[in-house]
């Protein structure tokens, strides 16, 4: 998940801030208050944020929450993405913890087998969960219970530029891999402008890579659950990505100099003629192509739409102390007023299937075909061990882009390394 360069979103300016806010509230969930019943307590929930927006966002909310709800105070902190995961795991090896944070679910299947988390279960209001589409609840159901809720979302997509398509004679977005290879020689005109620049530098390289992957009908682990990241589909991904850059020289040359933020800017500047990535790259946009820009959903090997989404998501500690009131307030921020602002502001997409369907998504084009990929998207497996598959899958991508291995050898290779790190 990239953002403070691991996780959702990227900001390579701003350095997180610990904030705290004291706010009011009511009690909580189905459950009765858990201090007994005298309604006095105090809740401690964390967040990471995305920008210096995101504190103040939630304590709009907050703010809000004290007024209709006297009675139980909330501590707003605001962490730090980069030491969160090591400040998660302090919190449960002390005791000491949050009632609830937010964290990148890669991190849920460890933290569910420290034994360190409880599920939302017995505090949810009836219905509570029906607002989110089941795509992004499955992977945060385990053995039938929700350890954790959505807080905020990225689908991907393709942006294109409809001057250079209409230009070349293209009058509609390809839809397939081979439609797409012919669209891009046509729209491009290198060195100026090339179709598509591939990623091969950086953590949001495996996510360049996983585009073509789930395009060709592939995934992380095969039926069974097991790594498999040397199946048939996916090393004809890589091989079509690799393809793009030496065979039809669509791509810059090397893409391994290449990272997230370059491949952007080569879009944003007008300097690729497509780019597949999340929608906060739309703010960024050069004016003197913004109006020339469009999205759809990135080309497949068959045409079959096969949209990637990331996510982060609040989960609820088993040492918390008021699990209750915590989780009326996770409900409480997560109407429709404080999502539509919150995601507007952070150029994120609603988690919520009606904060999605406001008008500010509804009515803008570019922002709805975001939202219109959700019930079809996944995301990486949540299983034991994807740390070490990351690595290896981007060690392997590399290699087959730099031509130091078939994409069958590179995959393989990776396929042993993982093999021989599994628990």
């Amino acid at each position: 998940m990239t953002r403070g360069s691991k996780h959702l979103r990227r900001w390579s300016t701003w350095s997180a801030l610990v904030l705290a806010f004291v706010v009011a509230g009511c009690t909580g969930g189905t459950a009765p208050p858990s201090d007994g019943g005298t309604g006095d307590v105090t809740v401690q929930f964390n967040i990471l944020g995305y920008s210096p927006n995101t504190p103040k966002l939630y304590q709009k909310a907050i703010d809000d929450f004290e007024a209709a709800n006297p009675g139980i105070k909330v501590v707003l902190s605001n962490g730090s993405w980069d030491s969160a995961h090591e400040k998660i795991l302090s919190w449960i090896n002390t005791g000491d913890s949050p009632d609830i944070t937010v964290l990148g679910p890669k991190w849920l299947p460890e933290l569910i087998d420290l034994d360190g988390l409880q599920p939302f279960d017995s505090y949810l209001s009836a219905g509570f969960t029906d607002n989110f589409s089941p795509s992004l609840m499955e992977p945060l159901t385990v053995d039938g219970k929700i350890y954790s809720i959505p807080e905020a979302l990225s689908t991907r997509m393709m942006y294109y530029r409809t001057d250079l398509f209409e230009a070349a004679g293209i009058t509609s977005p390809p839809k397939t891999w081979a439609e797409f290879v012919t669209a891009l020689k046509a729209a491009q005109t290198p060195p100026d402008v090339y179709g598509i620049a591939i990623q091969g530098a950086g953590d949001e390289s495996v996510w360049n890579y996983t585009y073509f992957m789930l395009g060709a009908g592939g995934y992380f682990t095969n039926e069974a659950g097991d790594w498999a990241i040397n199946q048939p589909a996916n090393v004809e991904a890589l091989q079509y990505e690799v393809d793009l850059v030496s065979k039809d020289k669509v791509s810059p040359p090397d893409p391994t100099a290449v990272d997230q933020d370059t491949v952007q800017a080569l879009f944003t500047s007008g300097k690729a003629a497509t780019y597949f990535g999340p929608p906060w790259t739309l703010p960024s946009i050069d004016a003197a192509i913004k109006d020339k820009v469009a999205i759809a959903p990135y080309p497949t090997k068959d045409g079959s739409p096969a949209p990637l989404y990331i996510q982060d998501s609040f989960v609820l500690f088993k040492n918390a102390k008021h699990p209750a009131e915590a989780t009326k307030f996770l409900e409480f921020w997560s109407q429709d007023k404080y999502q539509v602002e919150f995601n507007t502001v952070e150029s994120l997409i609603p988690v919520t299937t009606s904060a999605g369907a406001d008008p500010a998504f509804a009515d803008n084009a570019s922002l709805q075909a975001f939202v219109a990929a959700i019930p079809d998207a996944r995301s990486y497996p949540l299983k034991i061990g994807w740390e070490t598959v990351n690595v290896e899958l981007r060690n392997a991508i590399q290699a087959a882009l730099l031509g130091q291995k078939t994409p069958q050898q590179a995959l393989d290779d990776a396929q042993a390394a993982i093999d021989a790190k599994a628990p």
